[in-house]
């Protein structure tokens, strides 16, 4: 959509993320697909631990930003001059969320190798008169982001309720809409998947390898080289003495 900018969730627009549909819940603090016994709701306004709750999810979220990117993605709105945050999709490796593991468990004719990506919360901020359009647009920007990662293939596993968008995932009829096909499940507890190219946009990952790159004074998470020179990371060690065969010579 042409008012709409989309962004991947960093340190700075992590706040900005708008708050859901569902009432009483807050995505800066929910850990609900991250533990089975997760909760959406949000902290009491007098919990200690509120600060830390969002320090977690803040990592949680960003734990794979100098790898493969973040784990969340937020949709703005212009107008005029300004930027609205409207929209929010959290997404990963199935093995980032123990929850999206329990629900696939239950349907095993879906494909086991390679495991998907799950995108687990679809939101985008009640009043707007294009609301599904909008969340069509933020989950086909999701779709081709995770395709420059080279990944094959997205799952979600919307549920069906009286207020469509209460569920975390969003509605199925947004799946339905973008090339998402009902793979598993039924109406209830559906499951839809979209297959990706999975093939991987270079230059995305040599900007990654960029932003990954530590700030001037701060090493490599890995030694290199004496020399420092970067070809001899790709160079195999010398032959070391040849031990003799205990078990004799062929």
């Amino acid at each position: 959509m042409a008012d709409l900018e989309f962004e991947l969730v960093d340190e700075e627009n992590f706040e900005l993320i708008p708050g859901p549909a569902r009432p009483g819940a807050r995505c800066q603090t929910c850990d609900y697909w991250e533990r089975t016994d997760g909760s959406r709701d949000a902290p009491a306004d007098d919990a200690t631990d509120a600060d830390a709750r969002a320090a977690l999810k803040r990592r949680r979220l960003l734990s794979g930003q100098g790898v493969s990117g973040a784990y969340a993605m937020v949709a703005h709105r212009l107008v005029g001059d300004d930027r609205i945050a409207v929209g929010y999709a959290q997404f990963g490796p199935l093995s980032v969320y123990p929850r999206a593991q329990s629900i696939r468990d239950r349907y095993p004719q879906l494909p086991d190798s390679p495991a998907p990506w799950v995108l687990t919360c679809l939101q985008i901020s009640p009043g707007a008169d294009d609301r599904n359009e909008a969340a069509a647009a933020l989950l086909a920007a999701v779709c081709d982001e995770l395709d420059r990662r080279g990944i094959t293939a997205i799952e979600a596993y919307p549920e069906r309720a009286v207020d469509p968008w209460n569920p975390s995932p969003g509605p199925a009829s947004v799946y339905a809409a973008t090339h998402f096909e009902h793979a598993a499940g039924d109406e209830r507890y559906p499951v839809y998947r979209r297959e990706l190219t999975g093939e991987t946009d270079a230059d995305a990952w040599a900007g990654l390898l960029r932003a990954a790159e530590p700030d001037e004074g701060d090493g490599w998470p890995l030694p290199l080289p004496p020399k420092r020179d970067l070809e001899d990371l790709f160079r195999l060690p010398p032959d070391g003495p040849k031990r003799p065969n205990p078990f004799g010579e062929d």
